[in-house]
């Protein structure tokens, strides 16, 4: 019965940390830069700023799916 305990919180415990680190794997180049108060240099997002849109390639398209979805 212990050892049933024991898995079932050492399972918990390991969503707990997995969690947040999933989700932090799932940032464009553009939002890390922007966190560290930079401009993202990636030669294809450099391009589409210049012309006022986000990068299809690191990024872009990732974000339209998530919008769609809510």
């Amino acid at each position: 019965m212990k050892l049933i305990k024991m898995l079932t919180v050492g399972l918990f415990a390991l969503a707990l940390i997995a969690g947040p680190a999933a989700y932090a794997a799932e940032k464009s180049c553009c939002e890390k830069a922007k966190e560290a108060g930079k401009e993202c240099t990636h030669k294809c997002c450099v391009e589409a700023a210049k012309a006022g849109k986000a990068c299809e390639k690191c990024g872009g398209k990732k974000d339209e799916k998530k919008e769609e979805k809510k």
